[in-house]
């Protein structure tokens, strides 16, 4: 796409905003402002950045942070880095998730992508883990966690139905979760708990009588299955979750880079 010239001036960056006593990692910090300035509006698909070393100074961060946080904004879709040109704003209004991407699904993939997205919690409450997620959250058999089911809609039409399991542990702030809420933001914002990384699995599945029901397709219908566990910065798993996907609704999509030895 063709990117027009703006302004530089750092006028147009956010407050420094880098907590320097939370647990969050500073990059996270970061990526996490510069995204509410391109989710907001402030800044559209073409908009120029400054330099990283400019960043850095306003923001009062090492280089490598930026680029950490750049990097990450990049693997998400928002922005899109030029050899010899700058870093620019992407334009990233796909009903696409990028399935390589830490974050979850609700505002961490769509919302940012200027969709109206919205959810409704069918389930939210203390109770004993399936054996799959208590395996995956590495908790005896047995153990109780908390268990959130969700519908996801976007633009108003339901796009899939997910299933998360976490260690009670979490249980208050995920209790609390208020309908149309982040997930992950709330567990960062009152836990510090950051995801570092994760397994997703994908297959093909048909509905079946319920998910039909749920997702408004022909029990016969093929949906997307998507399986994960996520891990924090000790590499402690935290959250599973399992996914139905309508595809007619969204699609997967899968970033594929070029290894060293590959």
């Amino acid at each position: 796409m063709p990117f027009r010239n703006a302004k530089m001036a750092s006028t147009l960056l956010p407050e420094p905003r880098i907590d320097r006593t939370s647990p969050v990692p500073f990059y996270f910090q970061l990526a996490r402002f510069l995204r509410e300035q391109i989710t907001s509006g402030r800044w559209e698909p073409g908009h120029r950045l400054v330099s990283e070393p400019e960043l850095g100074e306003h923001f009062g961060v090492s280089r490598t942070v930026v680029r950490q946080a750049l990097s990450r904004l990049e693997e998400e879709g928002l922005l899109s880095r030029l050899k010899g040109r700058g870093t620019f704003v992407a334009d990233g209004r796909q009903r696409s998730w990028l399935l390589q991407s830490s974050e979850g699904f609700f505002q961490d993939e769509m919302a940012r992508a200027g969709l109206a997205v919205t959810s409704r919690i069918l389930r939210n409450e203390v109770t004993r883990l399936p054996p799959w997620a208590a395996d995956a959250l590495g908790a005896p058999s047995g153990s109780a966690g908390v268990t959130v089911a969700r519908l996801r809609y976007i633009e108003g039409q339901v796009a899939l139905y997910t299933e998360n399991y976490l260690r009670s542990e979490v249980a208050s702030t995920v209790l609390g979760l208020a309908e149309d809420a982040s997930l992950y933001e709330a567990l960062e914002r009152e836990r510090g708990l950051v995801v570092h990384g994760a397994r997703r699995v994908v297959e093909a599945v048909t509905a079946g009588e319920r998910l039909g029901e749920l997702l408004e397709v022909p029990p016969q219908a093929p949906l997307a299955f998507i399986e994960s566990v996520s891990w924090d910065a000790e590499a402690q798993p935290f959250d599973c979750f399992q996914t139905w996907l309508r595809t007619d609704r969204t699609r997967i999509e899968v970033q594929v880079s070029r290894t060293a030895g590959g």
